[in-house]
């Protein structure tokens, strides 16, 4: 592979209306999208959007960073393989005069910044998809599947539009629901969780994502309340740094927890997975290849995890298109597919509805169908 030519271009999403988590409220998200050009005139597509809240670097390092790996690449002739991509991200041992491969982290000092390392693997690996005349899934994974179901994510405030809002994604044909809560009274979540059990029934999914908002009291309260209307899963109810807090909550519900900002630190993994001596602290891992650092490090995650027994699901940082096609790849690449992954975010955007790229991964009733094309198969 020989990187001929780079591009950085700026990004920009605007969200159809504001999103509230329980860290923060979002009305748009910026970023950068990256190309990659090979010297037959093939182009790999990357994207970075940052979101510090949940564990990226800010927007001005993730710029100063994809551009100090685009740097590196520019001009560089290697190996048509995954080991290559994966060296180019890690830190020479030994002499680094006796260094063969490519290196992007060329500049002392340079910060830790995944959203940027996201982008420029991505961008990579659909390059090399490409160049093999495989789609990016069946790179990842020989065993891939060609199409992941996915959730609908609830966005309205109050109970009765979180019902109507539910109704309308179970008649589009999604199986799992997920609910954003805490950040609120826990009377008020609860009324918010029964009005859409109460709207879709017994035989959807459903599933919250507290961000960390609770502390481990509250989580107790609230998950022990909430537990009455038949929940699937529950995402970082406690905050990312209190493993032990996660691990107590966890032996006291009856459902599986599920560790998503708490990943973020790679520091964290071996007590998340318990490979550090003693039980694992969640039962399920939510894998954000924008936080973890591309699609690489998070593959390699769930495959641990798998080891252990324990399973993983993949969504999305409120990325663009490209990013959300490079996840796509990624879930139906995981060793276990069971759990719907957080992908169908699309329509929060303001987009045009016919860009071709937007509805080539846009979920038809609750799974996405990816292309069998070469690469990340965005139209061009």
């Amino acid at each position: 592979m020989h990187v001929t030519e780079t591009r950085l271009m700026p990004s920009r999403l605007e969200l159809v209306r504001p999103l509230k988590t329980a860290r923060a409220t979002y009305w748009e998200r910026r970023g950068f999208l990256v190309q990659l050009v090979d010297e037959e005139g093939r182009v790999g597509q990357g994207e970075a959007m940052p979101l510090p809240e949940f564990g990226t670097e800010p927007l001005d390092t993730c710029e100063l960073v994809i551009q100090s790996h685009l740097k590196a690449l520019r001009d560089q002739v290697f190996s048509d393989s995954l080991d290559a991509i994966e060296e180019a991200f890690m830190i020479p041992r030994g002499d680094p005069t006796q260094w063969k491969g490519i290196h992007l982290r060329v500049e002392e000092d340079l910060p830790e910044a995944p959203a940027a390392d996201h982008a420029v693997e991505l961008a990579l690996l659909d390059l090399l998809a490409q160049r093999l005349g495989v789609p990016l899934s069946r790179l990842l994974s020989r065993s891939a599947r060609s199409e992941v179901e996915v959730n609908a994510l609830l966005t309205s405030d109050g109970p009765q539009e979180l019902a109507e809002e539910a109704r309308r994604a179970v008649a589009e044909g999604y199986r799992t629901l997920k609910i954003k809560v805490a950040g609120r009274p826990i009377d008020a979540d609860e009324a918010r969780v029964r009005a859409v059990r109460e709207a879709v029934g017994s035989e959807v999914n459903l599933r919250l994502d507290a961000n960390g908002g609770w502390s481990e009291k509250e989580a107790l309260q609230a998950l022990e309340r909430l537990s009455w209307y038949g929940l699937e899963l529950c995402e970082q109810p406690v905050a990312p740094d209190d493993h032990q807090a996660l691990w107590r909550v966890q032996r006291r519900v009856q459902f599986p927890l599920a560790a998503d900002e708490a990943i973020a630190n790679p520091a964290s993994i071996p007590v998340l997975l318990g490979t550090a001596g003693g039980m694992p602290a969640a039962r399920i891992f939510v894998l954000k290849p924008m936080v973890l650092g591309g699609l690489l490090p998070a593959l390699m995650f769930a495959r641990q995890a798998a080891r252990q027994g324990l399973g993983a699901y993949v969504t999305s940082s409120l990325d663009g298109v490209v990013s959300r096609a490079g996840a796509a790849h990624l879930a139906a690449a995981l060793p276990w597919g069971k759990l719907a992954s957080g992908l169908g975010v699309g329509s929060l955007f303001k987009t045009d509805e016919n860009d071709p790229a937007e509805r080539a991964f846009r979920p038809v009733g609750g799974r996405i169908v990816l292309p069998d094309a070469p690469g990340l198969g965005l139209p061009k």
